[in-house]
């Protein structure tokens, strides 16, 4: 799946989610850019251990808080990790991983360009 043709942040979904909120929706993606780097740094580690239980608490976990903060193209990378770790196929999960380091990196660095 490619997830390329997605908006890194979509602003008209988040303040969606957020009940037509702008503030909130701000709050809220602020909230997990705050807390992003470590559950990455989480992620990734449990990947590399093979600690595949874990690994997918801390996926499920960050999967719905992507699903309130309006960043579609992590949300769907982190889908695809989810369902595949919950099915068992663990052949892709070193590019799954890449592909989700890459994406946390890109949408940091845009969050750092906005000013909220």
């Amino acid at each position: 799946m490619d997830q390329k043709h997605l908006p890194l942040i979509d602003w008209e979904q988040a303040i969606n989610v957020a009940g037509n909120q702008k503030a909130l929706a701000e709050d809220i993606l602020r909230m997990l850019m705050k807390s992003l780097p470590d559950d990455a740094a989480s992620i990734r580690q449990l990947g590399q251990e093979q600690n595949y239980s874990e690994l997918l608490k801390r996926v499920h976990k960050l999967h719905g808080a992507l699903c309130y903060s309006g960043v579609p193209r992590l949300k769907s990378i982190v889908l695809v990790l989810e369902t595949d770790l919950k099915n068992n196929i663990m052949v892709d999960l070193p590019s799954i991983l890449d592909r989700f380091d890459t994406e946390v990196s890109l949408l940091l660095e845009r969050y750092s360009r906005l000013n909220i």
